[in-house]
């Protein structure tokens, strides 16, 4: 685990990290970009980018690495549709201008397409905390994808997974 001070800045220092601690592979280039897009939510969205700090933590379980990235907490919780294509990923929480996509994220804008991003590169992904802090974590493949159940790091927590249909648990994590 990594503390991370709430800064545009830091996010290159999370990439060197990352970089330096995963061997080489595509499944780490994956984490990488996945780990950045919630390394700059934390930055942009949450009170961590208001001089506050975001943890980063990547663990090695098994057919998959994990990254949670835990947040200083924001109004509202990051969306995290069943679809990565709907508009629902792109909006904001009720009320949030973002819900109006029209007026907020259009073809030009550079906002509104991180969480698809997350989405298309891993296998499970979520979300649990309040507006005090919060950790978004996603999952991704370090081996082609296997029966497993994917289980969120909070307990009761929402997540996805794009193997439903599977029938074991995942028993041990070894924090890298």
């Amino acid at each position: 685990m990594r503390l991370f001070r709430g800064q545009e800045s830091e996010l290159r220092q999370l990439r060197d990290w990352l970089t330096g601690l995963l061997p080489d592979s595509s499944a780490r280039d994956d984490l990488i970009s996945v780990a950045v897009e919630l390394g700059t939510n934390a930055v942009q969205h949450t009170a961590s980018g208001d001089g506050g700090w975001f943890t980063v933590e990547v663990a090695s379980l098994g057919p998959v690495l994990r990254v949670a990235v835990t947040d200083e907490g924001a109004t509202g919780a990051p969306p995290l549709a069943d679809d990565p294509f709907t508009d629902a990923v792109t909006a904001g929480p009720p009320g949030h201008p973002a819900d109006d996509l029209d007026g907020y994220c259009d073809d030009d804008s550079d906002c509104g397409r991180g969480l698809i991003i997350v989405r298309a590169l891993s296998v499970a992904s979520g979300v649990c905390g309040n507006g005090s802090g919060r950790t978004v974590w996603a999952e991704v493949a370090a081996t082609p994808p296997a029966s497993t159940l994917y289980a969120s790091p909070c307990p009761g927590a929402q997540g996805r997974s794009s193997n439903p249909a599977s029938s074991s648990a995942m028993a041990s994590s070894r924090t890298l």
